[in-house]
């Protein structure tokens, strides 16, 4: 089952989850983000739930032009098992927008899998080149 978490963002059994999408996550962080989340009207977080636990959760951002999903991340136990694709279709299902998405190279075969368009972008920080990708799925 997925539901809105929203409201009830910040606890470790989340983080737990969360944490995965998350740059060297901390629960400190991890409680300044969600704090953000729960102030902008424009974020919207879900969770994917079995047997009452949460094993997914994905939060986007929706703009005039697109829905971007800022996390998605899957209990390590129960990836592969399709609960990244439900998370997906969960929020297709709800626009008629472009969804994006920008990653790292771990999770760039989960989009392409699912049918996003994979653009590679290189970014400079502090005299360090790396790679991102933007991953695309127009709405047809």
């Amino acid at each position: 089952m997925i539901k809105n978490i929203k409201d009830i963002l910040c606890t470790q059994e989340i983080y737990n989850v969360y944490s995965a999408c998350m740059f060297e996550p901390t629960f400190d962080k991890f409680k300044l983000k969600t704090e953000q989340m729960q102030n902008n009207s424009s974020v919207c977080v879900y969770g994917y739930f079995l047997n009452e636990k949460i094993i997914g959760v994905i939060s986007t951002q929706e703009t005039d032009e697109v829905i971007e999903i800022i996390g998605i991340a899957v209990d390590i136990k129960e990836r592969h098992s399709g609960v990244g694709t439900n998370l997906i279709d969960y929020v297709k299902d709800k626009t008629q927008k472009t969804i994006i998405a920008e990653t790292d190279s771990d999770a760039v075969m989960f989009y392409k899998k699912y049918g996003f368009h994979i653009k590679e972008k290189i970014v400079s920080k502090s005299n360090i080149s790396y790679s991102r990708y933007v991953c695309t799925l127009n709405y047809k």
